[in-house]
């Protein structure tokens, strides 16, 4: 199948090489103008198109209903190094990533363990008492074992990754203009005052603005 994946960002050389060969044999192109986006995809149709942001959302310039074509398209946003793993896994298991020869080894290949234990995640997020213990248990290796994994493959701690991950899902949320309340104890925050101080550090603003700035109820 002939995919292509459009980063709405300029990207060094370095940063290019790394997800090339993480999506081998796939067209990559990193883009800031739509014009230039519509233009590539109206002279080299694709079988698929994926479409990948490190932002809340696509540049607000980007109307995708406006391009013509009859590919069906993917849209990643919030996208980390996780993520993609995630992505290159997923598209290898429909059988859009060639399989390498017997004799190399990928080395992007994401762990089974660690591939099993995101997934469990992604189900428990909103839970509470989701820890490293409980994670690694699933997965039936010890805490130390799962911990060192995890930052290896990453580059960043499970305590981190799940903070992060919760403040995500927290922010779309609050865009739709849900309770800021509904919000916390949704994303696995059992004090509100907390999920306040998480929420401000890593955003910049409390949860109140950040709705109040950026959800649908700022225009109603």
């Amino acid at each position: 199948m002939d995919v292509l994946i459009i980063i709405t960002h300029t990207l060094g050389a370095d940063d290019h090489k790394k997800i090339a060969h993480l999506f081998r044999d796939m067209e990559i192109i990193a883009e800031s103008r739509f014009t230039n986006v519509v233009q590539l995809i109206g002279e080299n149709p694709h079988d698929l198109v994926v479409f990948l942001s490190f932002e809340d959302a696509l540049p607000p310039d980007w109307k995708l209903d406006e391009l013509e074509m009859e590919a069906p398209m993917m849209i990643l946003l919030n996208v980390n190094k996780l993520d993609l793993f995630l992505c290159q896994t997923f598209l290898d298991s429909i059988g859009l990533l060639p399989k390498p020869a017997s004799d190399v080894v990928q080395e992007t290949t994401i762990h089974p363990l660690l591939y099993k234990s995101l997934l469990f995640i992604e189900e428990n997020i909103q839970e509470n008492d989701l820890s490293l213990e409980k994670v690694a248990s699933y997965i039936y290796v010890s805490r130390c074992h799962y911990s060192r994994l995890f930052k290896e493959h990453f580059g960043t701690g499970f305590k981190e990754y799940i903070m992060n991950k919760r403040i995500q899902k927290a922010k779309l949320m609050l865009q739709e203009g849900q309770p800021v309340t509904d919000v916390c104890y949704s994303v696995g925050y059992g004090d509100l005052t907390h999920f306040g101080r998480v929420f401000k550090r890593l955003v910049g603003v409390n949860p109140s603005v950040y709705r109040r700035t950026r959800g649908k109820a700022a225009g109603e």
